[in-house]
């Protein structure tokens, strides 16, 4: 019997802000597994919720505001880095703030030679290491598109496990749109749980809601989660 998914909201989940305390809260209050975050450092090193580079913007909630919500709520949340380098200062934050290993997910600038040279970080969180960061690391090519990197996952399933099991990862997080039947098999064979984003659309959440993923990221989290209530019970 496949098993139905954790379902993350993501940031600006039901028409709320991106990376806003309201879309946090959103998340939270529709009793959501998870939410997710982008994540970057300003100019003072502080860590902020943006998806864009910080210039002068002001007001931007910062990351230790996102976790004294997410301690209190208990659910985990999904920091997507949107520059390499910054899980170390992530991580002395969660800890500082009380963040539990389990409810601390990475995904997005995850280097996989980090993860290689930090074993810790696998050890103190979850990560969901990006499809495009483990075919860069294998390839040395950081420019195959999408359709690119998932023929290469389906043509070096193996090597592609082995690595991602090496490294001590969750999951493989992946856009959704050119995972195939045929490549989920291939990697859940080798033992890889798929982590997949961002389906907005509810007739797609159905479809893959069944395929034995361990998580989807969606802006949908009220349609995901009654979906997914639907298929528990039959």
């Amino acid at each position: 019997m496949s098993r139905t998914p954790l379902i993350t909201a993501h940031s600006g989940c039901e028409g709320t802000p991106d990376n806003s305390i309201d879309s946090i809260r959103t998340g939270i209050a529709l009793r959501a597994d998870c939410v997710e975050v982008d994540v970057r450092t300003d100019a003072s090193g502080t860590l902020r919720l943006s998806h864009d580079e910080i210039g002068d913007e002001t007001g931007l909630v910062t990351l230790r505001e996102a976790f004294a919500l997410i301690r209190e709520s208990g659910i985990k949340i999904n920091c997507d880095l949107k520059e390499y380098g910054a899980l170390p200062k992530v991580l002395a934050l969660a800890e500082e703030c009380g963040i539990l290993r389990d409810q601390l997910i990475f995904s997005g600038c995850v280097d996989p030679k980090l993860l290689e040279a930090h074993p810790e970080a696998a050890a103190r969180s979850l990560i969901f290491l990006n499809s495009e960061e483990l075919v860069r690391d294998l390839t040395g090519n950081g420019d195959l598109r999408r359709r690119d990197q998932c023929a290469f996952l389906l043509a070096h399933t193996r090597l592609a496990a082995e690595r991602f099991h090496r490294l001590g990862a969750e999951a493989l997080n992946a856009p959704y749109g050119n995972m195939t039947d045929e490549l989920i098999g291939a990697l859940r064979a080798e033992g890889v749980p798929l982590s997949l984003w961002t389906l907005n659309d509810e007739a797609v959440l159905r479809e893959f809601m069944i395929k034995d993923l361990l998580n989807i990221t969606t802006r949908l989290p009220s349609a995901a989660l009654r979906i997914r209530k639907t298929a528990e019970s039959t």
